[in-house]
């Protein structure tokens, strides 16, 4: 190759790079509606990653319901005073559509013979259940707030 050319190719990548670094990283706020209450129980305190799985409720007309999945190595990824569905969490996130899902069901209260993948209401949503959600595009969380 020319050097020229080695030179330009250089210069492109290292302008992907650093736009790359610059670029803003997404932040998700709202209430907790649901979480996955068999990622939640089985956590091990070992060498293996342990998943949180929420649906996040954002004040956004564009995507009301959000999932947001929390990884991390122990047994707590997701500070308890969230579960109840009343106070606000910030996250950032990074938007993963491989992990999204469609029609994602959603209980008021669980039991033994429901599958995994099925979320249980918070309890600030127990009482008001959500619509039908068609499409839940999912996010993985790098920081919380």
């Amino acid at each position: 190759m020319k050097k020229r050319t080695k030179a330009f190719l250089t210069g492109v990548v290292l302008a992907a790079l650093v736009l790359a670094c610059f670029a803003k990283t997404p932040t998700l706020s709202g209430k907790m509606v649901a979480y996955d209450l068999l990622s939640h129980a089985a956590k091990d305190g070992s060498f293996v990653a342990n998943k949180e799985i929420i649906i996040l409720e954002t004040p956004s007309q564009k995507t009301k319901y959000v999932k947001v999945v929390f990884v991390g190595y122990g047994t707590t990824q997701l500070d308890r005073k969230y579960f109840d569905g009343t106070l606000p969490l910030t996250v950032k996130a990074l938007r993963d559509r491989a992990c999204d899902e469609k029609y994602p069901k959603t209980v008021s209260q669980y039991s033994l013979n429901q599958a995994s993948g099925i979320y249980l209401l918070t309890d600030a949503f127990k009482s008001s259940p959500l619509p039908r959600i068609k499409n839940l595009a999912c996010y993985d969380a790098i920081e919380k707030k």
